[in-house]
């Protein structure tokens, strides 16, 4: 801004010392020098705006530099925290593969069916217990079903609550018929607790 005021400036005092040069050796009829003269800060008051564009032009492209220098630092940064990133996931995959290789495969197998169970189904804790064991279900081993059991993440309540809908809605059951049925050791093995929040979020 500073540098545009200072060529607007000096092109109007060229301009006016132009002018008052001619007018003086007009009046007093000088030789050509000082038309000379006059064509002289004529001319560079008027390729002071030019200047001024050449400037302008210059300090866009420093500025556009510097924008560049700037950018690729910070994506050089970046960069290094992706790598950093990377690295911290890689560890962790691998120090999860090594404590999941001293667990025996059959338990993570017990594992993974139960958690589809729990999530896809909606079963009980007890249930999928008997789902995992059971010689007409998954047939796992006592240990690894209880291994799965204390490793699975479900919120139990919730799945009797969504048992205890399919039931109002699907079978158009009472209350107190569906609190059996979730609770019955030959219906959905839930407790009563479990059972009990169910019955009291079911809609009315």
């Amino acid at each position: 801004m500073e540098s545009i005021v200072s060529k607007v400036v000096g092109m109007v005092g060229a301009l006016a010392i132009a002018y008052l040069i001619y007018r003086y050796n007009k009046n007093h009829k000088r030789t050509k020098l000082l038309y000379a003269l006059a064509g002289l800060f004529l001319i560079s008051g008027l390729c002071a705006p030019f200047m001024q564009t050449v400037d302008s032009n210059q300090e866009a492209k420093e500025s556009s530099i510097s924008e560049k220098s700037s950018s690729s630092e910070k994506r050089k940064i970046e960069e290094s925290k992706n790598k950093k990133i990377v690295k911290e996931v890689s560890k962790a995959a691998k120090s999860s593969e090594s404590s999941s290789k001293k667990i025996p495969r059959e338990y993570v197998s017990a594992l993974i069916k139960g958690q589809e169970y729990a999530d896809k189904m909606y079963m009980s804790k007890k249930a999928i217990y008997d789902q995992l064991t059971s010689d007409s279900g998954e047939k796992f081993s006592s240990d690894a079903a209880n291994y799965a059991i204390a490793n699975i993440k479900a919120n139990w309540n919730k799945n009797a609550l969504q048992k205890a809908k399919d039931y109002q809605e699907e079978q158009n059951m009472s209350p107190d018929a569906i609190y059996d049925q979730l609770t019955s050791d030959s219906g959905e093995q839930f407790t009563p607790d479990e059972a009990n929040y169910a019955i009291q979020h079911l809609n009315k």
